[in-house]
């Protein structure tokens, strides 16, 4: 079945490279990659994994948390372990939905890391070091971790804090594991990039949103990149988007979603264009303006934000930004 509009995937050499040369190199940080919301890190994940990754010498464990509610301790170890049904009855393999992104464990260890008798990271690296044993390299990726804040494993002990001692544990201590995290809050963050035991532990690598050559090659390929045959669009209609959306693939792509209900003769008339844009901007002017109303110290952050976004050095500091 084919689709009226693909997601793309533009580009992203520099960054695909980037990733592949660090997975071959001996496990000695975390590494955090961050940037703005919808800017395709997790995409960019994905292709890695299918272009370099799918094969016999890796084993990945990814986990999406942005698909998941977790909202206790339970939760988490129900996400990140599995029972084990490779080695029960046949019949009961069939009918057992199996994955090999999570850890697989017996039903007697599983039922003691819910009870809270066994450590689940004292689990986990000993299922890491077996993964090793033959041959093979773990990796352990992780989409928006900070949907695990709040969440406690014993008394005070807080999940997230133990999580990070545990991937410190296993790339700059034991070099058993790469560690790969994507973030997009800013203010998770910011916390990650302020402790001072992380940073000294973790590399932190932005995935921004596509450049303005990026973005118009995507636009003058619309049919090869997105599958789309029903409208071209002209060079003055690619600078408008590119103007008032940047290389933000998310909103582009939902601009062309609506845009091609209205095509005429293979093209998309200008003020209709204009208009969808308008939209695109009235609805971003509002959420800033219900943000920004809160209080004074939000609205001096926006407006730092502003100024250092409107250099040319951007957003590669925006981590550290009070």
């Amino acid at each position: 079945m084919k689709y009226t509009i693909e997601d793309a995937f533009i580009n992203r050499q520099t960054e695909l490279n980037y990733l592949y040369e660090w997975i071959h190199q001996k496990p000695n940080k975390i590494l955090f990659i961050y940037g703005p919301k919808s800017s395709g890190k997790t995409t960019l994940l994905m292709k890695l994994i299918d272009m370099y990754l799918n094969n016999k010498n890796y084993n990945i464990k990814h986990f999406n948390l942005r698909e998941i509610l977790i909202a206790n301790y339970i939760d988490f170890i129900q996400t990140f372990f599995e029972i084990d049904y490779s080695k029960e009855k046949q019949e009961v393999k069939q009918n057992t939905q199996y994955s090999l992104k999570v850890f697989k464990l017996s039903k007697e260890i599983k039922k003691s890391l819910e009870n809270k008798i066994l450590d689940p990271f004292v689990v986990m690296k000993k299922e890491l070091i077996k993964i090793s044993k033959k041959n093979k390299r773990p990796i352990i990726i992780i989409d928006e971790l900070q949907a695990l804040e709040d969440i406690y494993l014993n008394g005070q002990r807080e999940l997230l804090k133990e999580l990070f001692n545990f991937f410190v544990a296993i790339t700059k201590e034991s070099h058993l594991c790469h560690v790969i995290i994507t973030s997009s809050d800013g203010y998770f963050m910011k916390r990650i990039f302020e402790d001072s035991k992380l940073t000294k532990t973790s590399r932190f690598y932005l995935v921004d949103y596509l450049t303005k050559k990026d973005t118009q090659y995507w636009l003058n390929h619309l049919e090869s990149e997105s599958a789309i045959t029903r409208f071209k669009l002209s060079e003055t209609q690619i600078e408008l988007i590119w103007k008032y959306l940047g290389g933000s693939m998310w909103e582009i792509s939902d601009l062309l979603g609506e845009i091609q209900l209205f095509t005429k003769n293979n093209s998309i008339p200008d003020d209709l264009l204009n208009i969808k844009i308008q939209e695109i901007i009235d609805g971003n002017c509002a959420k800033f303006k219900h943000y920004a109303s809160f209080d004074k110290y939000k609205i001096s952050l926006l407006k730092q934000i502003f100024e250092i976004g409107s250099k040319k050095k951007a957003l590669t500091i925006l981590i550290s930004c009070r």
